[in-house]
């Protein structure tokens, strides 16, 4: 009776499975179907029958999946699986995965098999999808051993694209890294990462190294490292991403080139609706253009307006109200006063940025324009003409005469436009021809409404020159009448403002920069916090009025003492930067881990004037990498240390107890009899052996003891302080612990062991094999015993 409900329980499982499902003959010949694979297949199960399920199959995958089965039937493993395209009536292909099972023969029927069909079409899909995004990522996912650290063993396809090299050629190239990364850089590199590894390997590691490229030339790029661990906590893997950030650097080197060499002022000015104003930056050309230190403007931005001139500054107060509300360029000239120097001529320009609170913030330069102001004065009791030609160096000026219907240039102008003389046509279309395409109409417009007089004709556009060179220029000019009130001619001037321009677009860039995703604050050579970005609020929980003229100790965690704090500072002052990780403490008093990089900032003169910190959380990371360092050390079936770690161990203890002349014993145990307990229990109950024989002995073991799996049913201890003698008695100790275990469906289980004490300048292997004859002797001898075999 209970064989009859076990057959219907079968075939209504078979009848009803959501997988489709076939028996078949051990040629794979199909005996049944169920509906579920007759609806995969678009036809009726009964169909299928006598037919076979290699016929269903692209061509291409028929030989993978008849291997399979072969191999399974010849006992190379107990099932197989096997992913390939199934065909249908209708002539669409699916992906599906066949996992195959051997029915055993009974007395009414021969040997069979059991085919299982399982749909992964949405998963293939997704495996698509990914490597499409990994394709078109401007980064590049590799892995690496964390043993080797010159071979990568799998790259993204889109290192072509980024590198020039095919995936292949890197990964299949072993210490290929070691020949293509700059030498002084790989040694660096390797260094940071086996440091980061040694230390937990917590979060990311970040590099950054030039690599050959196959034309020979140098590329720069940024990497950032990740561990992948087992079971145990072990770093099983490496995963990194790098990209190409040449142009980033080149950027930096020019942004920081610019900064040294400018005659004046970069700022930024931000003004709220209520009127209150501040600079959140101002360079130290603050102090030569206004007489006041960039910190005193940052501090109290009136101070600045107190310097103006009384006959300037409301006209400047009311031109910033203006851009404001308009958001166009602020441009202005006025004058300061200074004890020293007197009245100084200044000249400002400044993009405005509107911000989500409603206030505004300005990017802008101001230049010292007093020599060019004293010229235009002394040229302007000249020729007009003149005057607005000579204005300001460099600047070149030109009259368009209506009457005439002829446009004269300066020489300064043909060399901003980069023509000769010989071949301008002097004609306001050949102006228009210079104008890049895209800014023509907005030209014409300008011109249009200068002659209607509702406006100055004042505008900012680019050229192109006849090299092809494209420059911004600024041109000004002024409409004169005729007696009848008709235009008769503008005179104007034209001023090359590419650098001016682009310098403008990189001060953007830097402000940018600073509200980046990672924690920045900036402190002056005292440590008095001058500025924080939004992230810094968002991971401390200070707000940037508590952080600001605070000190950083406010994020003191107590976790790192004062010498830690005096070396780092030392490290900054003396290579100019220190990165590593810090605990640091929230504002409610929550501690966590993070990796900070501190940068000093020198003046002219080399002294340190501030310090800039960025950091962020690696709380998880830290997380991942605790759990994948007991991966890393200890055997996931019984959590004894596996072989790898136990030898590090052990050389180690051999190496301490030879310098201090303290005994040293090690312990070799086998399960007796252990493949009868498979061949009879199963494995399962094999494992379950291993895992209670495990606990047995640690209950016996002191703290300092060491037990590790060897391999199989074979287990080590390490006794640190032990001679032979005692190390007998602790074997004997745990044999009669494991007798008195009752192991589960097992019943009784003994153990051998062989004791062997470490001698002077022997080396590991033969310890080992000494432990292991005595192992063997237990053995020979009769099992379930303890040898240590005598000198």
């Amino acid at each position: 009776m209970t064989e009859i409900c076990a057959a219907h329980g079968y075939a209504a499982l078979f009848e009803h499975a959501p997988v489709g499902l076939a028996e078949m003959d051990t040629e794979g010949r199909i005996l049944r179907a169920n509906p579920r694979l007759g609806e995969m297949l678009a036809c009726d199960p009964g169909d299928l029958v006598g037919g076979w399920l290699r016929e269903r199959l692209l061509p291409e995958d028929v030989e993978p999946c008849e291997a399979r089965r072969r191999g399974l039937l010849d006992g190379g493993c107990p099932n197989c699986q096997v992913e390939v395209r199934l065909v249908d009536a209708t002539g669409l292909a699916r992906w599906v995965e066949i996992s195959i099972s051997r029915i055993p023969a009974t007395i009414d029927s021969p040997e069979a098999l059991l085919a299982a069909v399982a749909d992964i079409g949405t998963r293939k899909q997704a495996e698509q999808r990914m490597d499409s995004l990994l394709h078109a990522s401007p980064a590049v996912i590799y892995t690496m051993h964390p043993d080797n650290l010159g071979t990568m063993t799998w790259l993204s396809r889109n290192s072509v694209s980024v590198t020039g090299w095919a995936p292949e050629q890197i990964s299949s190239n072993p210490d290929w890294l070691t020949t293509h990364i700059a030498p002084e850089d790989y040694g660096r590199c390797v260094c940071q990462v086996r440091r980061w590894l040694s230390d937990g390997a917590q979060g990311f590691c970040r590099l950054n190294y030039r690599q050959r490229m196959p034309n020979g030339h140098w590329q720069w790029l940024e990497d950032q490292i990740t561990a992948i661990r087992d079971a145990t906590g072990a770093v099983t893997e490496l995963v990194g991403a790098f990209q190409d950030i040449g142009a980033r650097v080149e950027t930096e080197r020019h942004l920081e080139k610019i900064a040294r060499n400018l005659p004046g002022v970069i700022y930024q000015y931000r003004q709220h609706p209520d009127g209150r104003g501040c600079y959140p930056y101002a360079s130290e050309g603050m102090t030569d253009i206004f007489g006041i230190a960039p910190e005193e403007a940052m501090r109290d931005a009136e101070a600045v307006f107190r310097v103006i001139h009384p006959e300037d500054v409301e006209r400047i107060r009311a031109s910033i109200e203006a851009s404001m509300r308009s958001l166009e360029p602020w441009l202005q000239r006025y004058r300061v006063m200074s004890p020293e120097r007197g009245e100084t001529w200044l000249e400002g320009h400044a993009s405005p940025e509107a911000l989500d609170d409603g206030s505004v913030l300005w990017h802008g330069v101001i230049l010292d324009i007093t020599q060019r102001v004293r010229a235009e004065h002394a040229l302007h009791r000249s020729e007009q003409e003149l005057a607005l030609a000579q204005s300001i160096a460099h600047v070149g000026n030109w009259i368009s005469d209506f009457q005439k219907h002829e446009i004269r240039w300066s020489d300064e102008v043909y060399r901003i436009f980069g023509m000769e003389r010989s071949r301008w046509e002097g004609t306001h279309g050949a102006f228009m021809q210079a104008v890049h395409p895209g800014d023509r109409e907005r030209v014409q417009a300008a011109v249009d409404r200068a002659l209607a007089g509702l406006e100055q004709f004042d505008v900012t556009h680019r050229i192109l020159r006849p090299d092809g060179t494209e420059r911004v220029v600024r041109e000004l000019a002024s409409v004169e009448l005729s007696p009848c009130g008709t235009p008769a001619r503008m005179v104007g001037t034209v001023q090359d403002i590419t650098e001016q321009y682009h310098l403008e677009q990189e001060q953007r860039l830097l402000a940018a920069t600073f509200e980046s995703s990672q924690a920045i604050f900036i402190t002056d050579v005292e440590g008095t916090i001058q500025r924080v970005n939004a992230t810094f609020t968002q991971l401390t929980g200070y707000t940037e009025e508590e952080a600001v003229g605070a000190n950083p100790r406010i994020l003191n965690s107590g976790r790192q003492d004062r010498d830690f704090y005096q070396e780092m500072f030392r490290t900054v002052r003396e290579t100019g930067h220190w990165q590593g990780e810090i605990w640091n403490r929230r504002k409610n008093g929550e501690i966590f881990p993070l990796h900070e990089v501190v940068t000093a900032i020198h003046d002219d003169q080399g002294e340190i004037e501030y310090y800039i910190a960025m950091f962020h959380d690696i709380t998880r990371q830290k997380e991942l990498e605790a759990a994948l360092e007991h991966q890393a050390f200890y055997d996931p079936l019984t959590d004894a240390a596996n072989r790898g770690y136990f030898e590090t161990l052990l050389d180690q203890e051999a190496r301490r107890a030879q310098r201090y002349a303290h005994p040293c014993s090690l312990l070799l145990l086998d399960i007796d009899h252990f493949k009868r307990i498979n061949d009879t229990f199963g494995h399962e109950v094999g494992d379950e052996v291993l895992r209670f024989l495990v606990h047995a002995l640690k209950g016996r073991l002191r703290e300092a003891d060491v037990l590790g799996r060897w391999g199989g049913e074979e287990f080590v201890v390490l006794l640190p302080g032990t001679d032979a003698e005692r190390g007998q008695h602790v074997a004997e100790q745990l044999r009669e612990q494991v007798t008195a275990t009752a192991f589960p469906c097992v019943g009784l289980v003994t153990i051998s062991l062989g004791v062997a004490e470490c001698r002077p300048g022997e080396s590991i292997r033969d310890w080992v094999k000494r432990a292991d004859e005595a192992m063997y002797v237990a053995k020979k001898g009769g099992r379930n015993r303890v040898v240590r075999l005598d000198d």
